[in-house]
């Protein structure tokens, strides 16, 4: 299978004021193929996240890619200048967060949030953009998407809103879907309808998934390969059944055993 995705030797440094480093990434090696859907599992703090803002190219103030190399359809993305990442963000990859209210912008309409990106990237016009929005809400289950599209963020639910910011990162069809926890913080019910919408909207547009959760359940339910990560570095990697079933890393066989999966 074709890869979409590539990561390569990737090393990541994030300098402090006090002249300190860290290095939340160590060598990491990922492949994403084409409508995949990869898992990263792992304790806080092991890198999934980092994983998710160097390919972005989103890194926290003091952070860089070191080493290593990131390549989207055979191309070295990583090479690239700050002004094709603004061509590729949302067009080509999106990502949706961990805190779906605080993702939103408290000062405008949600409606207005899923329009501006796509005339943002595509230049359709504002009727174009307030209608595909509505649609895009209508196919994630919203009832009446007229009325949520006019409300603000904090007048929705959080399982409300994390419908909102899956609608932001799918309005342009992006190739590759990053997903940041998305369902933490929710109840078990939400968590399952944002998952099957997640997984409904991905088919639709033959995109791939590369998906960071410490909920093992999820990623078992949801991925297809898993990677699990420790101290920044994925430290074992294959096809969900097998690593859930038959676990060949020490720490994977811990993290199994606490999950009692």
């Amino acid at each position: 299978m074709k890869n979409l995705l590539e990561v390569k030797r990737l090393h990541v440094e994030i300098k402090s004021n006090d002249k300190c480093s860290v290095y939340p990434l160590q060598g990491v090696d990922l492949q994403v193929g084409l409508k995949e859907n990869v898992g990263l599992v792992g304790e806080s703090g092991c890198g999934k996240s980092m994983i998710l803002r160097t390919i972005l190219r989103m890194l926290p103030h003091g952070g860089y890619q070191t080493k290593g190399a990131i390549s989207l359809n055979g191309n070295r993305i990583d090479k690239e200048d700050d002004n094709y990442f603004e061509t590729i963000r949302g067009k080509k990859i999106s990502m949706i967060y961990q805190d779906p209210v605080s993702a939103l912008s408290p000062l405008m309409r949600v409606g207005e949030q899923i329009s501006d990106i796509y005339r943002y990237n595509i230049n359709a016009t504002k009727v174009e953009g307030w209608n595909l929005a509505l649609n895009l809400l209508e196919s994630l289950g919203i009832v009446d998407p007229k009325k949520v599209a006019y409300r603000y963020p904090h007048q929705m639910s959080g399982g409300m809103a994390q419908r909102i910011n899956i609608a932001m990162a799918l309005v342009c069809e992006p190739q590759l879907l990053l997903a940041d926890e998305p369902t933490t913080g929710l109840d078990v019910t939400t968590q399952m309808q944002v998952l099957e919408l997640l997984h409904t909207q991905l088919i639709r547009l033959s995109a791939s998934l590369l998906f960071v959760s410490h909920d093992l359940r999820v990623v078992k339910k949801i991925c297809t390969k898993v990677g699990v990560m420790c101290k920044g570095k994925i430290v074992e990697f294959g096809n969900s059944s097998e690593v859930f079933s038959n676990p060949s890393h020490p720490y994977t066989k811990s993290l199994l055993e606490c999950a009692q999966i």
